[in-house]
């Protein structure tokens, strides 16, 4: 983790210095949704839906090359069932589960024309996420790491040595745009790169495909 946030801090910087020397620098707000695959050891992977928003400052180098640094906010929220999660069980515990995080791509983007008022966009680059929230909210009554929780009981998956899940995680993917004037158009997918649960018997990982519209300053 100490290695993962010292990339970020230096990314960020970098990011920092490119903004200060780009007056051509486009601002890109957005939202849109995505499709998150867990999968956990051999166990099958179970889909979750959820949405984002946030903003992109899209920096460029030379001819259609740039780079993008963003800040985006990852909202997951819904119902679940211990059974969903088969021998991976603990980490489904039956109720609502809530999830916010905040992501801060680094995306490398090359720019192609298509005219007066369009153009087709790929890029690729690293995320670094850090959770802000993940709790279940327990329906019955169930026994977690030895600890009886009862229905109603709020579960903080964040929480110290009773926690499950680790609030910072490292993914990388890329993805198309399609430009018509100021509105973009994406699609990506995006791979963690990070085992996002404290388990020496799991590694877990979480896999996103995520389409979204956005608008640029």
């Amino acid at each position: 983790m100490t290695i993962m946030k010292k990339i970020f801090a230096t990314l960020l910087a970098v990011s920092m210095m490119l903004i200060g020397t780009r007056a051509s620098a486009q601002m890109v707000t957005g939202a849109g949704y995505f499709f998150a695959s867990e999968k956990a050891g051999n166990s099958e992977a179970v889909a979750h839906h959820g949405f984002y928003l946030g903003a992109s400052y899209n920096i460029p180098i030379v001819a259609g090359l740039g780079v993008a640094p963003g800040l985006y906010l990852d909202m997951l929220v819904y119902g679940k069932t211990a059974a969903s999660g088969g021998s991976w069980a603990n980490y489904y515990l039956a109720g609502r589960y809530r999830e916010f995080a905040v992501n801060v791509p680094v995306n490398v983007n090359y720019r192609f024309g298509l005219g007066d008022n369009a153009a087709l966009l790929v890029y690729a680059g690293p995320t670094f996420q850090v959770g802000i929230a993940s709790t279940t909210t327990v329906s019955g009554e169930v026994k977690i790491f030895g600890i009886m929780a009862s229905d109603g009981t709020e579960f903080n998956h964040y929480n110290g040595d009773n926690g499950d899940r680790n609030r910072f995680n490292m993914s990388v993917g890329g993805g198309i745009g399609f430009e018509v004037g100021d509105l973009l158009f994406t699609v990506g997918y995006d791979r963690s790169l990070l085992n996002y649960v404290k388990s020496d018997d799991y590694t877990a990982a979480r896999n996103m495909i995520k389409a979204g519209i956005n608008f640029a300053f």
